[in-house]
């Protein structure tokens, strides 16, 4: 008997959140793959909702997260290959510090 909580999360990540219209594979667009984290865009093409995804795995197992968004498909062209990486996060602490 499989455990209700894993069901659910299961149909999150097959179904829209909003109208319950199932993704079929042209839907999901992988953002990010990168050290056992993947990012995801899923579009629904009924009702025009958008969620951002995130999978990682580890020593534990896959974990997700996964929230509704205002991002659309021509903003994951906007964002393709801008990646905010650690130095750029220790930059603008460097640079606030200072202001």
């Amino acid at each position: 008997m499989s455990n209700p909580n894993q069901t659910a999360g299961m149909q999150f990540a097959t179904k829209c959140p909003m109208c319950d219209f199932k993704y079929d594979k042209d839907d999901i667009k992988i953002m990010n793959n990168k050290e056992g984290m993947t990012t995801l865009y899923l579009g629904c093409k009924r009702c025009k909702s958008s969620v951002m995804m995130v999978v990682m795995t580890g020593a534990m197992g896959i974990t997700s997260v996964s929230m509704i968004s205002d991002v659309v498909e021509d903003d994951l062209k906007k964002m393709e290959g801008s990646c905010i990486e650690y130095d750029d996060v220790l930059e603008m602490h460097k640079f606030l510090k200072n202001k």
